[in-house]
């Protein structure tokens, strides 16, 4: 299974019940929040935290997050389980992907106009012609941008991986002889967003807002 959860920060909101969220986390994570200087940082790492909080509860895993171990590239996982997730945000919005199946990852964006010929030394040939050959470069960019790197979380390998050190078709591809599948999870028009696993996709069971 493959359960997705999504929410919008709000500071309105938010804020009273993120900091009350807070105090019944882990010591470690509290303190690594508290060092974040931007509101919309500190907001953004306890709402990804609540979210898988919320669920591993909804999914019937037995866990919990004061269990959280990091590895290779600060990546949090759960020790001696094959309970896999993974967390991305962009400005106010935060996701979390959660599966029993492999390991995955999830990359979200909001789209914006950016000078597309800025990244070209990071995309494949391929990749860069259909990027520079699209009627909106911006949108196609931040697409493949998604996808990549929900890729590269997903592989474990962060930023030792070059992204153009490989090349997506038909949604698949392959890293250091293993393969990886990705889909476009929709929100609305303002995002793009990517999951990745390693292997093939299962089915998407839900992509809820968390409200």
């Amino acid at each position: 299974m493959l359960n997705i959860l999504y929410s919008y920060i709000d500071k309105e909101k938010h804020t009273f019940f993120l900091d009350k969220e807070l105090l019944g986390m882990p010591l470690d994570f509290q303190q690594k929040v508290l060092k974040y200087k931007k509101w919309e940082n500190q907001q953004a790492a306890i709402l990804g935290r609540t979210l898988l909080n919320t669920l591993i509860k909804t999914s019937g895993f037995n866990l919990s997050i004061d269990n959280l171990v990091y590895g290779l590239n600060q990546k949090p996982y759960f020790k001696s389980s094959k309970i896999y997730f993974n967390i991305s945000h962009t400005e106010d919005i935060v996701i979390c992907a959660i599966t029993d199946i492999n390991e995955i990852g999830i990359d979200i964006e909001k789209t914006r106009e950016i000078d597309v010929y800025n990244f070209e030394n990071l995309l494949t040939e391929n990749e860069w012609k259909s990027v520079n050959n699209s009627p909106k470069p911006s949108d196609s960019f931040i697409s493949l941008w998604t996808k990549k790197e929900a890729i590269i979380k997903a592989s474990g390998y962060g930023l030792s991986l070059n992204l153009d050190s490989f090349e997506i078709r038909n949604n698949k591809t392959e890293i250091k002889n293993e393969s990886y599948s990705v889909e476009e999870i929709f929100i609305n028009e303002e995002y793009k967003c990517h999951v990745a696993i390693k292997g093939d996709l299962p089915k998407i069971l839900e992509v809820k807002l968390f409200i």
